[in-house]
């Protein structure tokens, strides 16, 4: 299994490849997980779908005028 990522971790695809974790927008990563909007969420296996499913109370407080539905 690969590594977890952190807060201090590159972002390994996407818009914000190669930025912390820590600094990819809380709205972009919600977007990536819900599938509201993409029609595709992450799986919840990778790297980035662990990071998000344990931050996911964080980001909701980073995003609170924001719904997170996960479509899958």
């Amino acid at each position: 299994m690969p590594e977890e990522l952190t807060d201090d971790s590159p972002m390994p695809f996407g818009k914000h490849k190669g930025e912390r974790m820590g600094d990819v927008p809380a709205k972009y990563l919600i977007w990536l997980w819900d599938g509201e909007t993409n029609d595709d969420p992450i799986d919840s296996d990778t790297t980035v779908g662990r990071y998000i499913k344990s931050n996911l109370a964080q980001l909701a407080r980073m995003c609170p005028n924001t719904i997170i539905v996960r479509k899958k």
